[in-house]
């Protein structure tokens, strides 16, 4: 029996590709140029924590100096319009709650800045625990995160799903051994999800109503 639902956050929840891409484009137009920020570049930083991105994409440049600078930038933008909920994210939340199924996100987001985001939607009331990236050493496809989250909620892993919009999202929730749902939210991403063999696919969030 299902009990609970543990959600990745960006691209599963909350719709911030365009928001994201602005944040990377911004460092771009400053340490390169924007026209080396390439589509392929623009799908790839969605998943990875920003550190190994940072690395990677602005070497000989600090990359804890380029995250500072990343974040500052980003913390301008609440109140912009610049993310939006994934369609039917409110809605399925909602109706989880109804049913009495537990809650909680891991992602590869900080904590401060999912509670961020989630203040913008009102939705940290339907969530019992919040895992960024430094609650945990190892970021997905590891499962740590997922581990530790059903530990901390008291939970068995058959008792949970876990849904996210990458292939390492489906990694990590099959290595953690729970239920892995994943969400076609970028069609572009569509066939890295499904070479990774989730148990579910699903194009619409309220398909995840589905499992319980």
């Amino acid at each position: 029996m299902i009990k609970a639902v543990l959600f990745d956050f960006d691209g599963t929840l909350l719709d911030s590709e365009a928001m994201v891409i602005h944040c990377f484009s911004h460092l771009f137009e400053k340490y390169r140029r924007i026209e080396d920020f390439t589509r392929e570049y623009q799908l790839e930083v969605f998943g990875p924590p920003l550190h190994t991105e940072m690395v990677k994409l602005f070497p000989g440049h600090d990359p804890e100096q380029m995250i500072r600078e990343y974040r500052e930038f980003q913390n301008t933008l609440p109140g912009t319009g610049a993310v939006h909920l994934i369609p039917h994210a409110k809605e399925v939340l909602e109706e989880l709650r109804k049913k009495g199924i537990r809650m909680a996100v891991i992602s590869s987001r900080i904590t401060a800045s999912c509670r961020m985001w989630m203040k913008e939607f009102d939705l940290e009331r339907y969530f019992e625990l919040i895992l960024g990236q430094e609650a945990f050493d190892r970021p997905k496809p590891d499962p740590e995160g997922i581990v530790k989250a059903y530990e901390a909620m008291g939970l068995l892993p058959e008792e949970c799903i876990y849904a996210g919009d990458n292939a390492s999202d489906v990694t990590a929730a099959k290595r953690a051994g729970v239920f892995s749902v994943g969400f076609v939210s970028n069609r572009e991403k569509a066939g890295e999800i499904l070479e990774s063999s989730p148990d579910l696919v699903i194009y619409d969030l309220e398909e995840i109503l589905k499992c319980i």
